[in-house]
């Protein structure tokens, strides 16, 4: 495979560094290019349609997001924008337009590209907004503190129509929406600890417990496919990641492993067979090489409250 660059951010430590970016080889060796210092919580990082690396600052009095570029082997920090809301935990970058969404104030926002200005704000009573994700002309929307999704029309890459409300078991908490390639959507759902393949009508295909075990409390934190056709999970209750296949019908397990302490979020390197786990609670991210069903330990490096990975 070609070099990767790995951006990792976390809640961070006084002191210490929250945005590492590094170099990967073909062997999933990580080699450190620079770290910064960006405080402020950055929990959340996207890539923008330019190149440009976009970061979220999850504070408890408010919430910005700094648009980064990368200049050789360096990120170097282009504008912070203020935005709606508090506790940004999300963001995705549609065109010309970046989403965000805040889970302590309910609010989901577009600002442009450039970061000069509101293009959009939404924000539903009772609501913990979580995720924002495009699947064709549409918008999603995951809230969980509603029980809910919310889907909009797309002109432009901007909503245009009021946001559809498409309920959700109660008590289910919907924290993610994974599009599955076929036209059905995964929902990750932390409060009800399962997951479930939704069609495009929000008729439900299929559901299954996160982690494959209806013994304990799940809490997934977060999934992705490996672009042939495997689905993992990370499940902080039990500190397991699961691998899945789903077949177009029903959503199968294949495999489920120990991992770190609170695994947050969980990313499939492209074009690798490398899967890189951010686990929150022991401050590291944890990279395995996929070999069949076997999940074998490449790494494992610290980084303070890790929770997000993303490949530039």
């Amino acid at each position: 495979m070609d070099e990767k660059l790995v951006l990792i951010s976390g809640y961070g430590a006084p002191g210490q560094e929250d945005l590492v970016l590094y170099r990967m080889d073909g062997a999933g060796k990580l080699l450190k290019l620079q770290g910064l210092h960006h405080g402020r919580a950055p929990s959340f990082c996207c890539l923008g349609s330019s190149g440009r690396i976009y970061v979220a600052s999850e504070r408890p009095d408010g919430a910005d997001i700094s648009a980064y570029e990368l200049c050789g082997d360096a990120l170097v920090l282009l504008r912070t924008m203020k935005v709606p809301g508090k506790e940004l935990c999300h963001l995705y970058s549609s065109g010309t337009v970046v989403y965000g969404c805040c889970y302590g104030s309910g609010h989901y926002f577009a600002v442009d590209a450039e970061l000069t200005k509101v293009l959009w704000e939404f924000c539903p009573g009772h609501a913990h907004a979580h995720w924002a994700q495009a699947v064709g002309e549409m918008l999603y929307l995951a809230d969980l503190g509603n029980d809910c999704l919310y889907r909009c029309r797309l002109e432009g890459d901007l909503p245009a129509s009021e946001p559809e409300v498409l309920p959700q078991q109660q008590g289910s908490g919907p924290r993610q929406i994974l599009p599955l390639g076929d036209g059905n959507l995964l929902c990750v759902n932390e409060l009800g600890g399962t997951l479930r393949v939704l069609s495009p009508d929000n008729g439900v295909m299929c559901q299954e417990k996160a982690s494959g075990s209806v013994m304990t409390e799940n809490y997934p934190g977060g999934a992705c496919t490996d672009g042939r056709g495997r689905l993992y999970v990370c499940n902080r209750g039990p500190n397991t990641i699961a691998a899945w296949n789903w077949d177009g019908r029903a959503l199968t397990m294949q495999k489920r492993w120990q991992t770190g302490n609170w695994p947050r979020f969980v990313t499939a390197i492209p074009e690798t067979p490398i899967l890189a786990v951010a686990c929150h609670r022991s401050s590291e991210v944890i990279g395995y090489r996929m070999e069949g069903t076997e999940a074998c330990e490449l790494f494992r490096i610290p980084h303070p409250g890790a929770s997000c990975i993303l490949v530039i």
